[in-house]
Parts: structure tokens; C-alpha cells; sequence
């Protein structure tokens, strides 16, 4: 018995009709598939804050770190620090025997007394040469008074001379009369003049007197200009003896120490060759956190920003502070810029050198329009879209464009209101008109 194959069609699939062609060939067609309707999730569009933030790799650095260096040469004779040493702003760190400047200064201190010695040498013949002129100014008055009397009996024995001349003319008087009064006038003159002389000497020994004032008030100048310099030398040498000890420019921690007691250390100054620093000073109390944040975040970076810093070798705990300071430039070889936040660190427990993350808030917009990631699509050209469902449960394509992502939510800065039903997560292309079901 031959078995026979039966094809069973629905109605809605079958429509068969012949037609005859030609030499009577029959043909017959087969219905085609209707489109399938697929059931779809949608996502609400959510309005929220978007915040943009930056996290990076995170360093801890000291506030301040100083590297002391020796200034002066000599035998370390006493060494009163050692790494992890607390000190002070001040604080000796270690001290430099340094015989040869302490002689030197010995020295000078010495010189110095002489020629403050010679100051007072100086101000007493300036002394001595004013009261010479005051004798020679005396002198000088006296003569002048002599002068005037010497003028008056001169011009009386003048008178008197031309009185008795004329009576003896008259020969009312005797002509001895005369000749006594000729001699008279003759002394009044010789007197006039040696007065006169005495007058100019005086006067010349005035001048003398001042010169040799003003010749001691410049010797007492000079003596006070040798004692300015040294002064200024004994200075220069307590500067040179106070490098001989090595002070802590600050409050804070000695990290590094190079120096033993008794090394010789040599001038860093008076040396060619590279030096390392004695000692290394931490200003721990307040700490750095630096910061290398890319080239594109960089146009948002500001002074005050907040950030939140963790550290790898303090699980658990965040520290918050905010942008302290900014390199404002980048780094040509990495494209990263600088950045710095400044931590209180009273317990210490921020040390220098260690690692971790720092995440700095650049931005914050409130009432974003944002999606779910999943819902975000994107072509082999980059584009990206979403799957709106309109009224009609159709399908629509609408571009958008897109913020910030933070690998959970995606902003859509464009293409949406906020109002639309986006279709979710799916394995499979829609296509712009498709019919659909929404889930749920």
C-alpha cells in the first residue's frame, strides 16, 4: 500500500488559482509570510543630575619638602637628629666645626676695637681743632679791636697834628709844638700798621684753624667709615659661623638623613660636582594631593572644585577636600595637567608616597534627560540612536546625541524630550515602522 504525504494549509495561507498558459501549463503560487509583530521593553526616560567627574591615579606629597645642604666645611662635631625626628621651625639639625672662621671672626672683632679706638682718636682732635679755632677766632677779635683803637688815635693824633700846624703858622705857639705833634702822628701810624698785621695774622690763623677742623672731621669720618666696615666683616663672618649650623627651615619630619657624626662636609657651593642634601625635611601636618587629569577635562577644572581621595594602604576611608591650585599648563609629553588638593594631616596619617585615587567633580547639571545604557544604540559609523515607540505602537528611529556616560546611565543632550517610550535592552534590529508589542 502506497503511503501518501498530505500538506495541510490554514485558510489564511491558502490562494490557489490556475491559469493556462500558452500550450496549457499550469502554475500555481504560494502565499508569502506576514510580518511578525515582536514584543518589546521599553525604558523611561529619567531626568536626574548629571555630574561629570574625573577620577585618576592620586599621589600624597609632602606640603613643604627642604633639602639642607652644607654651606660651610668642616667636621660634623655634633649631630642631633635622625630619620623620623619631629622637629621645629629653628631646630638644630646638626652642628659644623669650623675653627678657621671662628678665628677669623676672633680677628676681626679685635680689629673692630681698634678702629672704634680710632673714632674717638678722631673725635678728640676734632675737638682739639675746633678750640684752636675758637683761640684763633679770640685772637683774631682782639686784633680787630686793637685796630679800632689804633684808627681812633690815629685819626686824633691827625687832628691834633693840623690844629697845632696851624697855630704855629698863626705864631701862636712855639714850633716844638709841632714837631711833638709830628711825632705823635708818626707812632699813631707805625701802631695803625702793626695793628693792621696783627689783624691779618689773625685772620690767616682763623683760616689755618679751620682747615685743620675740617681736616679732623674728615680723618673722625674715615675712622667711622673703617669701623662700618668692620662691623659689616664681623657680620659677613656671624653669617658664615651660622652656617656651620644646620637648622630646620620648619615644623615637620626628618625623612632623609646622608650625614654621620664626624663626616667632613664641604661647601655645596664651592664644589663642582653633584651633592646630595645632608638632611630632608616634611612638612606632614598638611599634605598635597597631585593629580594628573587628561587634556579633556582640563577646559572644566577649577579652583574649589570638590574631590574625594582614596588611598590604597587606607581601605575604607575617603578623604575629601577641594582643588587647591591648578598647573594651568599641560604636560607635553603625557597631555595631562597638574593638579593639586590640599588635605589637613594632623595624626599623620597621610604619609608622602602613597598611592591611590582621586575623583574631582567638574561639573553638575540638574534636570538632565538620561537613559539607560542599554538603551542607547550606535551604527558602524558612530551614530547613535534609540527606538522610540510612538502611539500607534510603531516603531520609530530618532538620533541622539549623548553626554556624559558613566556606564550605567547615558545623558541625551539632544533628539529627546523626556516623554517618549524607549525601547530597552534587545537582541535584534528594529526597523523604523515596525509594528510592536510593548512588554508589560
Amino acid at each position: 500500500m502506497t503511503r501518501k504525504r498530505i500538506a495541510t494549509f490554514s485558510l489564511a495561507q491558502i490562494a490557489l488559482f490556475v491559469g493556462v498558459i500558452g500550450c496549457g501549463q499550469t502554475v500555481a503560487m504560494l502565499p508569502a509570510n506576514p510580518p511578525v509583530t515582536r514584543s518589546v521593553p521599553t525604558v523611561a526616560v529619567q531626568t536626574l543630575t548629571v555630574e561629570r567627574t574625573s577620577t585618576q591615579p592620586a599621589t600624597v606629597h609632602a606640603f613643604h619638602e627642604a633639602r639642607s645642604f652644607a654651606k660651610a666645611s668642616g667636621y660634623v662635631s655634633t649631630l642631633n637628629v635622625d630619620i623620623g625626628s619631629a622637629v621645629k621651625a629653628g631646630d638644630v639639625l646638626a652642628v659644623i666645626d669650623v675653627p678657621e672662621t671662628v678665628a677669623q671672626y676672633g680677628s676681626a672683632e679685635a680689629a673692630l676695637m681698634r678702629l672704634t679706638a680710632g673714632v674717638t682718636q678722631a673725635q678728640a682732635q676734632v675737638a682739639i681743632a675746633k678750640a684752636s679755632l675758637l683761640a684763633a677766632d679770640s685772637t683774631r677779635q682782639q686784633a680787630l679791636a686793637d685796630e679800632q683803637r689804633a684808627d681812633a688815635q690815629l685819626i686824633a693824633d691827625e687832628a691834633e697834628h693840623t690844629r697845632v700846624a696851624e697855630l704855629v703858622k698863626q705864631r701862636a705857639v712855639a714850633d716844638r709844638l709841632l714837631d711833638e705833634a709830628t711825632n705823635r702822628l708818626g707812632a699813631a701810624r707805625a701802631a695803625k700798621a702793626s695793628v693792621t698785621a696783627t689783624t691779618a695774622a689773625a685772620a690767616a690763623q682763623v683760616e689755618v684753624a679751620k682747615a685743620q677742623v675740617a681736616a679732623a672731621e674728615a680723618d673722625l669720618l674715615a675712622a667711622q667709615a673703617d669701623v662700618q666696615v668692620g662691623k659689616m666683616r664681623l657680620e659677613e663672618l656671624q653669617a658664615l659661623m651660622s652656617y656651620a649650623e644646620l637648622r630646620s627651615p620648619f615644623d615637620g619630619v626628618v625623612v632623609e638623613r646622608r650625614v654621620e657624626l664626624g663626616d667632613l662636609v664641604r661647601n655645596s657651593q664651592n664644589t663642582a660636582t653633584t651633592v646630595e642634601p645632608l638632611f630632608v625635611i616634611a612638612q606632614t601636618d598638611k599634605v598635597r594631593i597631585r593629580v594628573a587629569i587628561p587634556e579633556r577635562d582640563t577646559p572644566l577644572a577649577n579652583i574649589g572644585d570638590s574631590a574625594s581621595i582614596t588611598l590604597q594602604a587606607l581601605p575604607g576611608q575617603t578623604f575629601s577636600g577641594t582643588v587647591a591650585r591648578l598647573a594651568g599648563s599641560l604636560d607635553e609629553r603625557t597631555r595631562t595637567m597638574l593638579v593639586e588638593i590640599d588635605l589637613p594631616n594632623p595624626d599623620g596619617k597621610l604619609l608622602p608616597g602613597m598611592f591611590g585615587q582621586a575623583t574631582i567633580l567638574l561639573e553638575s547639571r540638574a534636570e538632565q534627560v538620561a537613559l539607560p545604557a542599554s538603551a542607547v544604540r550606535y551604527d558602524e559609523k558612530g551614530r547613535s540612536y534609540v527606538y522610540v515607540v510612538d502611539g500607534n505602537e510603531t516603531i520609530q528611529i530618532v538620533d541622539v546625541a549623548t553626554g556624559v556616560d558613566d556606564g550605567l546611565q547615558i545623558e541625551i543632550t539632544s533628539g529627546l524630550t523626556g516623554s517618549e517610550r524607549v525601547v530597552g535592552p534587545l537582541l535584534h534590529r528594529l526597523s523604523a515602522g515596525q509594528k510592536v508589542n510593548v512588554e508589560g
